[in-house]
């Protein structure tokens, strides 16, 4: 028979195993976005990718082209993705292959730019677009089971201290990244400087990974043990597009101030004169600027909920394209506080979108809520193309003023996105 005394110890280790556990997820969850964060830094999107393909094809078109492959790459298979793996018990199988496949995209690739970069660089561009294509590819796979994961193991309301922690973490190691890359674009010839950006960036991403293997997923209570139909799925779809739309259309207003963000380092080089090494310095005060803000965006999600958090991120998105008009008259130099604001955005909205979505979905649909929300927000994979045919023709000025105005209004539209009370 159980005595009272031996039941409370019980229920005091349950609660403390409990919270070891819950510690180490959290851990484990911080070291993988540090480390992820490290990798990406190396490899900047608006910055080292955009100065790589700029160097290569010198198009304004491959550069947005570019993006756009990037973009679908990672959206459209994630709504496939969700329908197979919800029903799963556990999802961290698919996850770990999905970081894995990352892995191998990068390192091959800076092989490849090592090996025929200098020699055939047409046959490099297509090259770079297939193996960027399978990494983003990698990376849609892998944020369907990474948003549920974490929704299962942090808890609603340190979740604006996760994610704002993580990049908070992430800080030095970014800034540690963004200077090494700096002095190896500046240092080592071109194009072994590009693949050794490329090869670090493998690195940091394999060791991110150690931190998903010490966190402990625990299983689903499904209640089916198979996709479900096409056709009660596409209503569950639909069930959920509306529950989000606000969400997702203040993702695309906002996400015009990724049309133009590939475009600010050529702007500086075919406009302003900027010297090869002016790339590192954006790099470096992009990563700056979302090292700073990180500590702003998790106090306002975890005091205020997603929704402020996004308005005034928005707002301060809006004020990067503007101060790059403003301030070209002082040359390559006046778009640092662009580049700062970029990183401080860029940051943000991964916050604030990532918790406004785990606000909203139901914890038993979040793989096709987080699938559902990257294929809504595809149209922004366009943009950047867009912008680089509109630059055939259209000065960088009206562009960046145009991109503002979009900006601004997903600003005023965050009213609009459900406010989640939580318990």
């Amino acid at each position: 028979m159980t005595t009272s005394t031996e039941r409370t110890s019980e229920g005091i280790l349950a609660r403390l195993s409990g919270l070891i556990s819950e510690h180490r997820n959290f851990i484990g969850g911080l070291w993988h976005g540090a480390f992820l964060a490290l990798g990406m830094a190396l490899t900047q999107p608006t910055t080292v990718i955009a100065s790589f393909v700029s160097d290569l094809t010198g198009s304004t078109v491959w550069v947005g082209g570019l993006s756009t492959v990037l973009t679908v790459a990672s959206a459209i298979p994630q709504i496939f993705v969700a329908r197979l793996i919800e029903p799963r018990r556990r999802k961290m199988p698919y996850l770990m292959l999905a970081i894995y496949l990352r892995v191998a995209s990068w390192g091959a690739l800076a092989w490849l730019v090592h090996s025929i970069g200098a020699s055939k660089p047409d046959l490099l561009a297509w090259v770079l677009v297939g193996l960027l294509a399978v990494f983003y590819a990698g990376g849609g796979l892998g944020g369907v089971p990474y948003m549920h994961i974490i929704g299962k193991v942090i808890p609603p309301n340190r979740r604006g201290a996760f994610f704002g922690g993580r990049q908070i973490l992430a800080g030095p190691l970014s800034v540690g990244a963004a200077l090494a890359a700096r002095q190896v674009l500046t240092d080592v010839g071109y194009p072994d400087n590009y693949a050794l950006l490329f090869g670090l960036a493998a690195a940091g991403l394999a060791i991110a990974s150690l931190g998903f293997w010490a966190i402990r997923e625990p299983p689903d209570e499904t209640t089916y043990a198979r996709p479900k139909p096409w056709r009660e799925y596409i209503s569950q779809v639909v069930g959920a597009t509306l529950r989000i739309r606000d969400l997702v259309i203040v993702q695309i207003l906002t996400g015009f101030s990724l049309m133009a963000m590939p475009f600010y380092v050529v702007y500086a080089r075919d406009m302003l004169g900027a010297p090869v090494e002016a790339t590192g310095w954006y790099l470096l005060t992009q990563v700056v600027g979302g090292v700073i803000f990180n500590v702003v965006w998790a106090r306002l999600v975890d005091r205020f909920g997603s929704r402020v958090m996004l308005a005034v991120c928005a707002t301060i998105s809006t004020m990067a394209p503007i101060l790059a008009v403003l301030l070209s008259g002082l040359g390559w130099l006046g778009l640092l506080p662009t580049f700062f604001l970029i990183g401080a955005a860029l940051d943000g909205r991964r916050v604030g979108f990532y918790t406004g979505l785990l606000e909203l979905a139901p914890e038993v649909e979040r793989p096709t809520y987080s699938a559902l929300n990257e294929v809504l927000a595809t149209p922004i994979a366009f943009l950047p193309l867009l912008a680089g045919v509109l630059l055939q023709s259209v000065p960088y000025h009206a562009l960046f003023l145009g991109v503002a105005v979009f900006i601004a209004t997903g600003a005023l539209w965050t009213r609009r996105i459900p406010q989640v009370i939580r318990k």
